[in-house]
């Protein structure tokens, strides 16, 4: 008889297998394309490829950057996640190829990204973008940039980009997150200086998971990345740790009974939705193992490892995740269908990686 992890590993490996025979009729599941779906489809692998030390996950990311490194682009915060694939492989690999790319990226980020005129990451969706969007911040973008930006430039030595890094998280925040609700507005008008959407779950999930990310990398002894960083990390962190334990504390008393999140989290008529409840179940479950949370939090994490399996098939399959989403009214968020895509797969391994790397199965 398999042990929990064993059946854990073996579901993420269907995923896998899954991901890797997509037909991309839709582009949900076109897995060869420089964009923000396959990115957070590759997050969660190299997370599984760290956490199982399996080289199947490796060996795919490896694929996954030979088929498509020459048609990367910029742009857009949504080109910006794939770089996290290729700073895990030259780590893995060393090859230069890899670190190439992750200073073109940060390069981008730093100095070419095009920003709103209060200094945040403007979420246009390609080069130069739709008029309007170029006036907007989106949660998402700290999961798309700001995660890269912190992890690269602490890594690299790269003062100016750790500090942009948290510049941007310091922007949404104080434009996104509602104190009283303890929960992040989808995205924000930087015209008219009004915030867009509603209190999005999975976009909360974005924000958690950014967050637990940010906190771990701050406290992992890479403050060194340079002195005068140093000297400002631990003031800094103690403001993200306490956002994050706001928000994380709103969603527990949101769950539901058996740990799902609805895709608005406050609204009693909103669908329960896969991919929020991934999320903090990841940011719960790590919170706990860096002993930001306590274990209240570890519960609910592996709650959301059993509904998310239990929403997972036999065949990779993940369901009720949400399709794509744009910042609306609040029956457009209550209208968005089901989908299969390639972010809800990634999210869901994200979640299992990181129960299976702590040993909570």
């Amino acid at each position: 008889m398999m042990s929990g992890k064993e059946k854990l590993k073996e579901r993420m490996d269907r995923i896998l297998n899954r991901i890797g025979h997509v037909q991309p009729d839709h582009w949900n599941l076109k897995l060869d394309d420089w964009e923000w779906n396959a990115g957070v489809c590759l997050y969660g692998i190299q997370k599984a490829a760290v956490a199982t030390k399996d080289g199947r996950y490796e060996s795919f990311m490896e694929a996954w950057f030979d088929r498509n490194a020459e048609k990367r682009k910029t742009g857009s915060v949504n080109t910006v996640i794939p770089a996290n694939g290729a700073l895990c492989l030259y780590k893995l690999r060393g090859e230069r190829r890899y670190l190439d790319i992750c200073s073109q990226y940060a390069d981008w980020c730093l100095n070419k990204a095009l920003r709103t005129s209060n200094g945040g990451l403007a979420h246009v969706w390609s080069e130069g973008g739709l008029e309007d969007y170029r006036n907007q911040l989106w949660i998402d973008s700290l999961f798309m940039a700001g995660i890269f930006m912190i992890r690269y430039g602490m890594w690299s030595h790269n003062e100016p980009l750790v500090r942009a890094g948290m510049e941007q998280f310091d922007i949404h925040i104080r434009c996104q997150f509602d104190p009283q609700a303890r929960l992040f507005y989808h995205g924000y008008h930087c015209i008219d200086n009004k915030t867009l959407g509603e209190f999005w779950g999975r976009g909360n999930g974005w924000a958690a998971v950014s967050l637990v990310e940010l906190l771990d990398e701050l406290g992992s002894g890479s403050g060194e990345a340079s002195s005068s960083a140093g000297a400002n990390v631990s003031g800094w962190a103690r403001g993200y740790r306490e956002v994050f334990l706001k928000l994380m504390e709103r969603a527990y008393r949101l769950r539901l009974d058996d740990g799902m999140l609805r895709t608005l989290p406050e609204e009693p008529e909103a669908y329960p939705e896969l991919t929020a409840t991934a999320l903090f179940g990841y940011a719960a479950l790590k919170g706990a193992r860096l002993g930001i949370l306590d274990e209240r939090f570890r519960e609910w994490g592996m709650q959301a490892v059993d509904a998310s399996w239990t929403h997972s098939t036999e065949e990779g399959e993940v369901m009720l995740a949400s399709g794509g989403t744009d910042c609306q009214e609040k029956a457009g968020y209550l209208r968005v269908p089901y989908a299969q895509t390639l972010y809800a797969y990634g999210i869901v391994l994200l979640l299992f990686s990181e129960a299976f790397e702590a040993d909570h199965v």
